[in-house]
This record gives structure tokens, C-alpha cells and sequence, in this order.
């Protein structure tokens, strides 16, 4: 059974009334949705129903009505939200379900009550209602942020806090049918609503539906209640059987006992005989009828049985889980079973995979998940012993197990004033009995919570990573003096006084440099490092000088106390409202913005080797969008030519997520710049540029199934792609129009070559002038094709001298011999080829 947390509507903190009302029962967090309710308050006291265990009873209360206010806000703000919702149908109509219920709460505090969840830990409750306030406010700073600039893309669900690791982002949360756009969060009474009814005449029982139709004439000596599957179990003359809720006899009534159809099993227990078996949906016997005791034991398939006076386990297919050789029937415990030992106490324990663990009293067992099992210590064994998927020893002799760490993959083991570590995958010690301590580092990235632990052994510290495949050290054991997590994989870190902020021993953004590390919300960066008076913002591009202005808004807003004591927001504040540093100097703490726009403006003005120093130095901290300028340069900009070097910077670029790096990197393995051609390589790297709407990507893919060179020419797929990069507003008009040409829809190809006629293109008048002379997808005109033609020749196209003189030598209204002469000599000079009939005079 699930830990679950309660919210209530209550009149007076502490003072449990009868006008209270239960809002919220939920496993083991107070749902994200409904966290902008408690955005005013945070009182931390005694809770008003679970209270029973002073001192350990605190539970929050926030204000009512501001935090319903709060929460239509931000509904609101997630209807706005383009492309956010999947289903907005079901989103409103919840939405006004939930302010609808929630408008009806008219008492002034809503009081969360985490006792249950408390309890997992041997963390006192009110310093653990205090982190649940923190971690509730930090979500609301982010929601409020988000909120206030209309911007989605700020509700990073990497960046919250203690929230489902199930889900990957906000928007797959929020998607997630069960929750129904948060009132699936609600609690209510269930009140059923019956759609058929059993009744009685004449001593006999029938059916009717809820207008009152007989499904069922009265026919039965006993109609027990629907179960699963609409079926209920009926009696007749000593026989059993099954209707359904439509009135149709599902099986018939030819048992001497029958039971209901458990909920998640296929099987039903029946009885002739004087027998039991199982029958499936059809009434098909899938277990005999050869048992003298047959009873579900789970909602997993198993039932226990009893055959020749003994009790084993049997699966719902009837296959023997457990021989038949004990003497009780077997229950189901908490992830594991257990059943009778003759003339003892304890009970034999099998786990959740039916493998056999041992003899112990139940309540030295507990199922820790994943197959493993722990033995408390009881009056046989001073000791813990932790056992394996397979039943066998994984770990013993240890005195306790750490409750105050929850990694997905380490258990934390203390034996004596010792610790260990075990790895759950492995089902062995990953580190043995030798720390001093071994404490939870409660990292979160994306792909959830971690499993670093912070290690102490002999005054040292490292981190130690307990990943389920590759458990390794990430910092060695050094003579640290303190280590502090900051996000996803950077880590500041303590010698001799100051700190360094590193993502290894081999990776480090600074040297032992910061008198000072603190970390700040998920916005705009992660942590601040401070130097004298200088502070600088710690964020996925390593450090920069932090903006002042940013500062002074962190420091001033209400939640800061969740981040800074009195003596970081008087540095903080200092430095704010200092004098403002030298903006135009750049040095290795220049943010990567401003080294992009230093970058870009360079660039415009002409100065490529200052563009490609700014650009240089945000691309090597990290900065996606200065990795694809640089490599663009180094991909086309004369006297700056280097194809290893836009090579490796399209590559980075591409794969820190940059949709025109993307593409670039198709480029060059379309063109073999940097490396060698290669056609798998360079349409799918365009193709993922193109999935992220880059207009120029899906043209390269059109002239790449048109040059046929790396893959056979497909004319269909080059215009298909050529309209895709038209759809996303970067047409490629010539050759819209050319491929429209070749597969004769002549109408549309006109259409194009105008359009790029009037953009300034060579060939497209030339294509014009063709055109109209043969009259194609328009009426031949002859005036309009000459002009067209001499367009082209404006625009220095000289083969349009070639159909001029085909013109004035062909056309009689036209029939020019010194124009033909003259266009013929203009194309010879050109080098162009001349047709064998202009070429005779």
C-alpha cells in the first residue's frame, strides 16, 4: 500500500471540525497540479486528524482563497499555451470541475497532512514539513515565472522539485490521462450510480435495468452483487452460475459453489464435486476440479490450494508454484508470501518470486523492492540480513538500513559506526563497510533522482555514483572539506578554504578560487560563486559575471530566505547595487550571450577574426548557437576556409540540440567537408534539422534527391521537401517551378518562375520566355517571351541569345536575319553551343 498525503479544507489549524472536508488522497507527493494553492501561507503546526504522535504530527496550512485565485491563474496561463494541451476539450471541462468544487470550499486555510509520508523516514516531522514548504515554494517560483512571462518554456520540469520521476516534462504531467488535468487529483465520496437492479417476486429473484425492464424474469434462489467483468454470481436449485449486467446468462448454472470473477484475473474459483477449479470468462474449466481448498491469494494470478491435506500455490493456468507439503494455506504479506511453520511462530517466507527466504516473524520482514528482502533483527538474529532476487544472501550481519536515503538503485547499510552501500541491480556491496558516512546528495537531472552519495572516510569526502549500470567514482576521495551538488552534473567543491566548481576531477569550470558557493533557484543559472566582492553566475555554460540587475530581482523577491541567509543577500546586495563593471572588456566571464551578440555584430561589420574570437570562446563554453556561427564561417567565409574545423564545430553543435548546426552537419556530409560523403549520415541529420521546422533543411533535402548523386534521384521527394521548406516560409521559387516543370504541371510552374522572376532570377526569366513562346500552362505570346528573354540576358544569362535568334530567324511576323546574326555571335562569345538549324545562314 502507497504512503499518501491528505489535503483538507479546514476552519482552524490544529482544531480538527466537523464542517472539514477531505480534498486530496494521494500516493506519496502533494500533486504538482495543484500546488499553486498553496502559494500564501506556509504555517508549519500540528495537524488536525493524524496527531496521534506528538511531537511527530506537523503538517502545513496555507490561505484558502489566495491560493484558488492563484490557481485559476495559472489554468489560465496553460490554456494559453500553444500546442501545451493535447485534448482542450477535456482540459476545460475539468478545469471548470475543479474551480467549481474548489469555489465551494469556503473555509480559510487548506492544510496538507504528510504524516504518512513522514513516516517513511526517520527525519523528524517538522524539519521535514519545512523542506515539503521549501520544495512547495520552489515549485511556485518557477510556476509564478513562467506565469508572468507567458512563457511555457521557463516550467523546466528537470528544475522542480520532489516531484513523479515518472514523467520526463511538464507537459507529459499535465497530458497524463489519469490525472485529468488535475481532477483526477480531487477526492470525493464514490456514490454509485446503479444501472441495473435486482429484485424480488414471489420468493425468486430477476433483473431489471434502471428504467425498470426485466432483464431477467425472477428465477433465481440467490442474485449476489456485480463484481468484475459486469457478472454476478446467481443460484438455483443448488446449482451456481453467472449472468451479466445485459441479462444474458454468461455461464450457466451447473456448479455445486462459484465465486466472483477477481478483479485483474482471468480465472474464477468454482466448485463440483465437492471440489474446487478455476473457469475462465467462458466457463471453460482451466483448473480441475481436483482440489479440497481454493482461494485467491493475490491480484498476480496465484491462488493457494490444498490437495491431500497439504497446501501449495498454484498459478491461474494451474500450474504448481509451490508443491503441496505445508500445512497451512498460504497469505500474501507486503511484496512477499508467507505460510505456517508447523509448531513455531515464524512463518516461512517466500519472496515476491516465490523464491524461498526462510523462517522468520513477520514483522522482521519487509520487501524493499525489485525482488530484494530484508530480515529485521528478532529474537533469533541480532543482525539485518538483506536477501536476493533469487532467495540467496545478498548482504548480512549489518545493523540497520539507512531510511533517510532514497536512491533509485543503492540501499546505504550501517554496521557498527560503519557504512556500506549495496547496489540493488548488482545484489552486492558496491561499497563495503568502511565510511563513516554515507549521506544522500538528492541530485535530480532529467532523467530523475540519483544515486550520488556523498562519502566521508577518515576526513576525506567523495561522490560516488551508484548508477545501475556503471556504479563509479565521480570524485575520488580527497581531502575535500565539503562537497555541495548544484545541478545536473556540476558539483562545487572545498580546499584549504575555497571552492571549485567542476563536473570531475578531469573537467573543472574553475580553479579553488570562491571564498563562497551558494545555490539559487533554476532560473537563469543554478548557483552563485563569489570572489571579494565580485559574484558570478554558475550555469550550464560554466561561469560568467553575474548580471546585476537579475541579482537585485532574486535577492528582492519574497522567497529568497529558501536560498540565501542574511549574510549571502547582504553580498548579493552589495554587489547589485555596486558600480557597474567594464560591459565592453571580455575575458573568460563574459556571458555567452553577450559573446554572441559581441559575435553577431561583429560579423555585420565586417571583422571576422573578432566574430570568430567571441564566437570561440561561448562555443567552448558550451553555447550551442555560437558552435554553428563558428562553423559556418569556417564552412563558407573566403580567406577563413577550414573544413576540419566546421566539421567538428557543426558536430558539437549539432549535438548539443541546435537545429541549424543540424543541418549544417548534413551539409557536410552531403559535400564531404571535414570528413567523407556519406548519404545515411547526411539525410538524417537534415532530417533532424527538418523535424525541428528548419525551413533551409528541408530544401537540401529537396536538391539531394535531385542531384542524385549519393542516392538515387527521386524527383517526388525532392518537390515534396521543396514545399515543406515553402510551408515553413523559405521557398525556394526556381526550383518549385523547374520540378513542377518536369512533371508537366505547367499551370504551377509558371506561378513559381514568376515568383522568382520578380526576385531577381536569371534562369526563371529565361524559363518565362520559353514560356510564352510555346504557349505552355499559358497562351503563346511572343512579345512577352522576347521580353523575358532579353531579362535574362539583363541578368547575364546568355543562353536566352540562342531563342532569340531562334525567333527572328522562325517567326515570320518577326524574321530579323541581322538580330539572328547578332544573338548567334553573342552566344558563340559566351562558349555557348549553336543549334545545327541557326547555325546555317
Amino acid at each position: 500500500m502507497s504512503h499518501r498525503v491528505y489535503v483538507y479544507n479546514v476552519s482552524e489549524p490544529s482544531q480538527a471540525q466537523d464542517n472539514d472536508t477531505m480534498m486530496v488522497e494521494w500516493g506519496y507527493e502533494v500533486p504538482l497540479l495543484l500546488q499553486p494553492l498553496f502559494i500564501e501561507g506556509g504555517l508549519i503546526t500540528g495537524n488536525n486528524y493524524n496527531n496521534h504522535t506528538e511531537p511527530d504530527n506537523s503538517g502545513l496550512y496555507y490561505n484558502a482563497q489566495a491560493g484558488i485565485e492563484n490557481g485559476k491563474r495559472f489554468y489560465d496561463f496553460l490554456e494559453r499555451q500553444e500546442g501545451l494541451i493535447r485534448n482542450k476539450e477535456a482540459f476545460l471541462e475539468a478545469r471548470n470541475q475543479l474551480f467549481s468544487y474548489l469555489e465551494k470550499r469556503k473555509l480559510p486555510y487548506f492544510h496538507i497532512d504528510a504524516w504518512d509520508v513522514f513516516n517513511m523516514d526517520d527525519i523528524p516531522h517538522d524539519e521535514q514539513a519545512e523542506t515539503l514548504r521549501a520544495n512547495i515554494a520552489h515549485n511556485n517560483e518557477i510556476m509564478t515565472k513562467a506565469m508572468d512571462n507567458d512563457d511555457i518554456s521557463l516550467l523546466n520540469y528537470s528544475e522542480l522539485m520532489d516531484v513523479n520521476p515518472g514523467f520526463r516534462s511538464f507537459a507529459e504531467l499535465l497530458n497524463y490521462e489519469d490525472y485529468q488535468y488535475g481532477w483526477g487529483h480531487i477526492w470525493q465520496p464514490y456514490e454509485e450510480q446503479p444501472d441495473v437492479e435486482i429484485f424480488e417476486e414471489a420468493g425468486l429473484l430477476g433483473l431489471k435495468d434502471a428504467e425498470g425492464n426485466v432483464l431477467l424474469a425472477p428465477q433465481f434462489d440467490a442474485f449476489y452483487d456485480f463484481a468484475s467483468e459486469d457478472l454476478a454470481v446467481v443460484a438455483r436449485e443448488g446449482k451456481y452460475g453467472y449472468v451479466h449486467k445485459s441479462g444474458r446468462i454468461a455461464i450457466p448454472l451447473e456448479w455445486e459453489d462459484a465465486y466472483d470473477f477477481e478483479y485483474g484475473s482471468a480465472g474464477a474459483i468454482v466448485k463440483r464435486n465437492g471440489r474446487y477449479g478455476l473457469i475462465n470468462l467462458e466457463g471453460k474449466t482451466i483448473v480441475p476440479t481436483h482440489y479440497e481448498e481454493l482461494e485467491v491469494l493475490d491480484y498476480q494470478g496465484f491462488y493457494t490450494a490444498k490437495k491431500d491435506g497439504k497446501w501449495g500455490v498454484l498459478d491461474e493456468a494451474g500450474s504448481v508454484t509451490i508443491d503441496f507439503e505445508h500445512e497451512e494455506a498460504f497469505k500474501c504479506g507486503d511484496g512477499f508470501y508467507h505460510t505456517a511453520v508447523k509448531g513455531r511462530k515464524n512463518r516461512k517466507i517466500f519472496n515476491e518470486y516465490w523464491k524461498y527466504v526462510g523462517e522468520f516473524p513477520l514483522a522482521a520482514v519487509e520487501h524493499i523492492g525489485e525482488g530484494l528482502t530484508l530480515v529485521k533483527p528478532h529474537k533469533d538474529a541480532s543482525h539485518s540480513t538483506l536477501y536476493k532476487k533469487d532467495g540467496t544472501v545478498g548482504a548480512s550481519g549489518f545493523d540497520k538500513l539507512n531510511r533517510q536515503t532514497h536512491f533509485p538503485n543503492l540501499l546505504v547499510l550501517r554496521k557498527g559506526k560503519k557504512y556500506a552501500a549495496y547496489g540493488k541491480q548488482q545484489e552486492s556491496l558496491l561499497l563495503s563497510y568502511e565510511y563513516d558516512e554515507l549521506i544522500d546528495l538528492q541530485v535530480y537531472t532529467e532523467a530523475g533522482q540519483g544515486n550520488q552519495v556523498l562519502a566521508k572516510k577518515e576526513g576525506k569526502l567523495g561522490v560516488f555514483h551508484g548508477d545501475a549500470d556503471q556504479p563509479a567514482w565521480l570524485f575520488p576521495l580527497d581531502d575535500y572539506e565539503n562537497i555541495l551538488w548544484l545541478h545536473q552534473d556540476a558539483y562545487a567543491l572545498k580546499k584549504n578554504g575555497l571552492w571549485s566548481i567542476a563536473l570531475s576531477p578531469e573537467k573543472r569550470w574553475s580553479d579553488f578560487e570562491f571564498d563562497l558557493v551558494v545555490k539559487k533557484a533554476l532560473v537563469e543559472g543554478f548557483a552563485y560563486a563569489f570572489k571579494g566582492h565580485d559574484v558570478y553566475l554558475v550555469s550550464e555554460y560554466g561561469l560568467s559575471r553575474a548580471d546585476k540587475t537579475l541579482v537585485l530581482e532574486e535577492v528582492e523577491d519574497r522567497y529568497y530566505s529558501y536560498y540565501f541567509d542574511a549574510e549571502v543577500r547582504k553580498r548579493l546586495l552589495a554587489y547589485a547595487k555596486g558600480e557597474q563593471s567594464d560591459v565592453d572588456s571580455v575575458d573568460q566571464y563574459t556571458p555567452v550571450e553577450t559573446l554572441y551578440n559581441l559575435g553577431m555584430e561583429a560579423y555585420e561589420a565586417g571583422d571576422y577574426e573578432k566574430a570568430i574570437l567571441y564566437d570561440t570562446l561561448a562555443a567552448e563554453k558550451g553555447f550551442a548557437p555560437s558552435m554553428n556561427n563558428l562553423a559556418h564561417m569556417y564552412y563558407s567565409l573566403e580567406g577563413f576556409e577550414d573544413a576540419g574545423k566546421a566539421f567538428y564545430w557543426y558536430e558539437l553543435g549539432a549535438a548539443a540540440g541546435n537545429h541549424h548546426a543540424m543541418n549544417g552537419l548534413g551539409c557536410c556530409y552531403r559535400h564531404g567537408i571535414g570528413t567523407e560523403p556519406d548519404a545515411d549520415q547526411a539525410m538524417y541529420w537534415m532530417g533532424k534539422a527538418a523535424e525541428h521546422g528548419h525551413a533551409l533543411a528541408y530544401n537540401n533535402l529537396g536538391a539531394f534527391y535531385y542531384d542524385g548523386e549519393l542516392v538515387p534521384q527521386d524527383l517526388d521527394k525532392a518537390l515534396w521537401h521543396y514545399e515543406q521548406g515553402e510551408l515553413l516560409g523559405s521557398p525556394v521559387f526556381e526550383w518549385l517551378g523547374y520540378l513542377h516543370d518536369s512533371k508537366g504541371d505547367y499551370e504551377k510552374a509558371l506561378h513559381y518562375y514568376h515568383q522568382d522572376y520578380e526576385a531577381g532570377g536569371d534562369i526563371s526569366a529565361y524559363n518565362l520566355g520559353i514560356f510564352y513562346y510555346n504557349g505552355y500552362g499559358t497562351a503563346k505570346n511572343i512579345d512577352d517571351a522576347i521580353t523575358y528573354f532579353h531579362a535574362a540576358l539583363e541578368r547575364d544569362y546568355p543562353h536566352a541569345h540562342i531563342e532569340l535568334a531562334r525567333i527572328y530567324r522562325n517567326e515570320a511576323q518577326y524574321a530579323d536575319e541581322l538580330l539572328v546574326k547578332k544573338h548567334i555571335e553573342e552566344a558563340e562569345k559566351a562558349g555557348l553551343d549553336i543549334p545545327e538549324e541557326l547555325a546555317k545562314s
